[in-house]
């Protein structure tokens, strides 16, 4: 049976059948009416016959900078929650945070003529970009936003304004930002933005922010932290890039003999599963990296979707950002 078949039994269109199939968006209405009749003939989805059509793979490629943290594993969740269902395989490609071997699994997804590729984004080169506008696959980027290319984003800014207003909030006016390198506009740069908006707002002069640009690491958190207090500052707030970086710092500041929240109150952002389990607990805004792989696996359905019915055509790119929740514990 065909896809044209169900469809005709159902009274609707081909395109909405397939977007059925491959977890796309689509009404209630047409999804009820798709499920009754895919239920009454037992239809199965023949993804090998579709490859063949589209002479492309059945699989689908899905890039990550490391795979031993919160947000990725999280991002993956969602992704794999998708795809699971859509009758693609997935193919996961760790590039270690080696830019050169993210280009490189790239090239070789789009060589293997994959259907397409999920990206979770950290600094985009000028040969990414490149890469963006001259492929012949569509892909989607999580975590990052640029023109050229669909992404599902974060609202990094403004998260980090909010932990940064909730930490002023406590009476903190000695600042301090452990932060990520800047290369990576979303974690590095945006978040750095976030923190100084929140502190023109309370009449504080950003300039005196006391800062430092680390990798995302515990270890590097924690070097991050000694650099600040090192430099003869002593924050009673500290603010943190990431959740891992907190971890880090909080570490350095126990050590040192300072008490949180009593003697220095930090905040980190991202809401993963270490803010939970360390002593004090993490105050954090939550961002919602397993909504990200899900919308960025719904996302690229709907753009191999497209180049079926299209072909030759690229989809245009959209670009979808994301919402936060501040998360309140003992660490402020």
């Amino acid at each position: 049976m065909k896809i044209s078949e169900i469809a005709a039994l159902a009274g609707v269109s081909s395109a909405a059948v397939s977007r059925y199939l491959n977890g796309g968006s689509i009404s209630e209405e047409k999804k009820d009416k798709i499920k009754k009749i895919i239920e009454e003939t037992g239809y199965v989805p023949n993804v090998a016959a579709r490859s063949l059509r589209q002479q492309r793979s059945n699989s689908i490629g899905v890039v990550v900078p490391k795979i031993n943290s919160d947000s990725v594993s999280n991002l993956l969740e969602g992704v794999s929650s998708v795809l699971s269902k859509s009758g693609y395989l997935t193919i996961f490609g760790n590039a270690g945070n080696d830019k050169k071997q993210e280009l490189d699994y790239l090239r070789m997804m789009q060589e293997a003529k994959l259907a397409g590729v999920i990206l979770m984004g950290t600094v985009l080169t000028p040969a990414h970009i490149s890469f963006f506008k001259e492929s012949n696959i569509p892909i989607v980027v999580c975590g990052q936003n640029h023109s050229s290319v669909s992404c599902i984003y974060h609202d990094d800014r403004r998260a980090a304004r909010e932990i940064t207003r909730h930490i002023i909030g406590k009476g903190r006016r000695r600042l301090a930002f452990v932060g990520a390198v800047e290369a990576d506009v979303s974690v590095g740069l945006n978040r750095r933005i976030g923190v100084e908006e929140a502190m023109n707002e309370a009449g504080m002069n950003p300039a005196g922010l006391v800062r430092t640009q680390v990798h995302f690491t515990v270890e590097e958190g924690s070097k991050g932290m000694n650099e600040i207090l090192d430099s003869g500052f002593v924050p009673d707030g500290v603010i943190c890039a990431t959740d891992t970086l907190a971890v880090g710092a909080m570490k350095v500041l126990k050590e040192r003999g300072y008490v949180i929240p009593d003697n220095v109150s930090v905040g980190g952002i991202g809401g993963g599963l270490a803010g939970t389990i360390i002593s004090p607990t993490l105050t954090t805004v939550q961002l919602f990296h397993r909504e990200s792989g899900e919308k960025a696996a719904q996302l690229l359905l709907s753009m191999i979707d497209y180049n079926r019915e299209h072909p030759g055509e690229r989809m245009p790119s959209t670009h979808t950002m994301l919402g936060y929740k501040l998360i309140e514990r003992e660490s402020v």
